[in-house]
């Protein structure tokens, strides 16, 4: 469809124009994607309906190309040019022109109309008759228009022979450019109306009285026959009665025509007025706490509720986006909802369908022919379908930060009734709520989080000071007792039973000294010099040295590469947190056995959205994960590993500081921690320490 011409290129159609297509579209195929139209001409969403916008005849031949193998209608051309007089289109045409003239002044109007436009083609106009009109159209220089252009201007004829609800009207196309001609010349007639012929009778005829009582009146020697000018007269008045007439039949007929347009007009007001209360409901009644699968539960039961619908289901995607899962519904049978909560939609895999397709393309879908879907579907993307058997449906994407993070699904299975535009646009908006709560909500519960971790962060910052104090005072109290210790046993005789006492005394000092290093690293007088170095052979060391102590009933396996970019840390440190966690996995296994698992490895997080759990700066990152089997923690206990002192173990079996060295070595390291942990199924802990490039 492409022109040769050197014009192809240039801007010559106003958006207008394919804005009368995109409405269309909307109104009478709501099942074409207009983001697919768009792409395949190479026009932006924003540019349509801009007047400021103008298209070339490439851009145009490719999107009516696009069109009429969508809709599968070779006369789409023609239809939109019909539709572009239709009043829902035109707004106030009809009654700007009846005021201006009727339908003879409406034709004349197309070419000052065209002029805004259109730049490829002169229109001109020439009245021929009181009921003909000549309309001629010139393509310009270098111009080579479409077929189609040609249908459109013949369908925008025959729309506004509609719009006057002319039905005499005919059109005749004795010369097209598609057939050799030089121009394309349309020539529209129409019945004369009965006031036509009415209204210069009438005047005819009072003419005749005027001129027979002038006569009669003047000329005493002219012989007027008697009564002649009483029948004129009643003639005259009869005709003008008559015109009248024929003139309120037609005036009845426009207002007939306005008056359905305004209850057309009234009607939409009151259908989008009730969408908007049903929107606002929803939110208001949404608006409540409560965790996330009770959102979109509650979500799903309050959408059903206030709305006409027999069946709403709400689809989640999991934080990858590879899979739709159930999230919420309302109207199903028990049978129905155990199996509709087992549902779920790859979105790896296009050939899913119009969740696919709806989620991906962010875009809603309307379906109301069932057997087309059947037909486009495959046996797996229609199993949902097949279980609950609507008459049509509706699948809207609940975004987030401009992002689809699941589907709002309506139908009707019960209700014969199919959907509309209007159901479309109310669906939009419930699923536009849905998404705005989901934010609100992920956005207060961070928020509550980053001021419990301030409070955590004053907290310990108090607690060190204070720890780091008294264990260096605590620390000078040891070294004498350690050093009179070693002078004992220095003099002491082998076999001596004072000298078990004295080797006692000496290990509790040890671990005494142990305990205030802790301390010490917890405070902030443990801070070392950050060098370069790399993890691997510290994770190592630190795995051997632990696997020489734990009981034989725990395993460790590892995962440690051997090329990783180094890190900016203290060695010491690295080692520490490694035994800290390994410590801490192995006593919750210490009485079952099982297994530790420790990987390192280094992964790219990008940018995150503000709902996203894990916040973190984007950038490259050594990823050291520590994962055991043993018994779990509670969301209590997990709400409070890393508080200084905080301990499930049995006195003397831990000091509740091992979690709190980690994260304050995985802060001081501009890293992050997190902790991922249910009852009876082990716990993993996921640490993030920031790379430094190679050099």
């Amino acid at each position: 469809m492409e022109a040769d011409s050197s014009n192809t290129h240039k801007e010559l159609y106003n958006s207008l124009i394919l804005d009368t297509y995109v409405r269309l579209i909307k109104d009478k195929y709501p099942d074409i994607e207009i983001q697919d139209l768009m792409d395949y001409a190479g026009i932006e969403n924003y540019e349509i309906g801009d007047y400021s916008v103008w298209f070339t005849q490439k851009q145009v031949n490719y999107f009516h190309e696009r069109l009429s193998t969508l809709t599968d209608n070779m006369k789409i051309a023609w239809e939109a040019g019909r539709y572009a007089a239709n009043p829902k289109c035109m707004g106030e045409m009809r009654g700007m022109v009846f005021s201006a003239g009727g339908i003879r002044r409406a034709y004349e109007m197309i070419g000052k109309y065209a002029r805004h436009l259109n730049r490829s083609s002169s229109y001109t106009t020439r009245v021929i008759s009181s009921n003909k009109v000549e309309l001629v159209v010139s393509p310009h220089d270098g111009v080579q228009e479409g077929a189609f252009q040609c249908q459109n201007r013949l369908g925008n004829l025959r729309g506004i022979a509609d719009v006057f609800s002319h039905k005499d009207v005919a059109i005749s196309h004795p010369e097209c450019i598609f057939k050799g001609g030089r121009v394309c010349r349309y020539e529209v007639s129409w019945r004369d109306t009965a006031s036509s012929v009415f209204a210069p009778l009438s005047w005819v005829s009072l003419f005749v009285t005027i001129i027979i009582f002038a006569v009669s009146q003047s000329l005493t020697d002219v012989s007027v026959p008697q009564g002649a000018g009483l029948v004129s007269l009643l003639v005259t008045f009869g005709l003008g009665w008559a015109n009248q007439m024929a003139k309120a039949r037609v005036l009845q007929q426009s207002l007939n025509g306005i008056y359905t347009t305004k209850e057309e007009l009234l009607s939409q007001i009151e259908i989008n007025a009730e969408n908007s209360r049903v929107i606002i409901d929803i939110g208001q009644a949404l608006g409540m706490e409560g965790t996330d699968t009770q959102l979109f539960e509650r979500a799903a039961r309050i959408a059903g509720s206030h709305m006409k619908y027999d069946l709403v289901m709400i689809m989640i995607a999991n934080e990858e986006k590879t899979v739709l899962s159930y999230g919420g519904g309302y109207g199903f049978t028990e049978a129905e909802k155990q199996q509709v909560a087992q549902y779920s939609i790859s979105l790896d895999d296009p050939s899913q369908g119009v969740f696919y397709e709806a989620f991906r393309h962010d875009e809603t879908i309307l379906v109301n022919d069932m057997e087309w879907l059947k037909n486009k579907s495959t046996t797996r993307s229609f199993q949902l379908a097949d279980l609950v058997r609507p008459f049509s449906f509706i699948a809207s994407p609940i975004d987030v930060n401009a992002e689809p993070i699941g589907l709002l699904i309506v139908g009707n299975n019960i209700t014969p009734e199919l959907l509309d535009r209007n159901d479309k646009h109310l669906i939009m908006g419930v699923a536009q709520q849905i998404g705005t709560l989901y934010r609100r909500q992920k956005y207060e519960k961070q928020q509550a989080e980053l001021k419990n971790q301030i409070v955590q962060l004053q907290k310990m910052e108090t607690l060190g000071v204070l720890a780091g104090g008294i264990a260096h005072d605590f620390n000078n109290i040891l070294l004498p007792i350690l050093g009179y210790t070693d002078l004992s046993l220095a003099i002491c005789s082998d076999g001596e039973q004072i000298q078990e006492y004295l080797i006692r005394i000496k290990k509790a000092v040890v671990r005494a000294q142990e305990l205030v290093g802790q301390i010490l690293a917890f405070s902030r007088q443990g801070k070392k010099e950050l060098i370069r170095c790399h993890p691997g052979p510290i994770v190592k060391e630190a795995l051997k040295l632990l696997g020489a102590s734990v009981p034989e009933i725990i395993k460790i396996e590892s995962q440690i590469p051997e090329t990783l970019a180094p890190i900016m840390a203290d060695p010491t440190q690295i080692h520490q947190l490694v035994m800290n966690l390994c410590t801490n996995a192995y006593h919750a296994m210490s009485e079952t056995g099982g297994v530790i698992r420790v990987r390192l490895d280094q992964v790219l997080i990008k940018a995150r959205p503000l709902v996203d759990v894990r916040r973190m700066l984007a950038g490259n990152y050594l990823h050291l994960q520590v994962e055991d089997t043993g018994h779990g923690m509670t969301k209590e206990v997990m709400d409070n590993i890393f508080e200084p002192y905080f301990t499930t173990k049995k006195v003397g079996k831990g000091t509740g500081l091992g979690l709190s060295i980690v994260q304050k070595i995985v802060t001081h390291l501009k890293g992050y921690v997190f902790v991922d942990s249910r009852q009876g199924r082990g716990s993993c802990f996921d640490v993030y320490l920031p790379q430094q490039d190679e050099v």
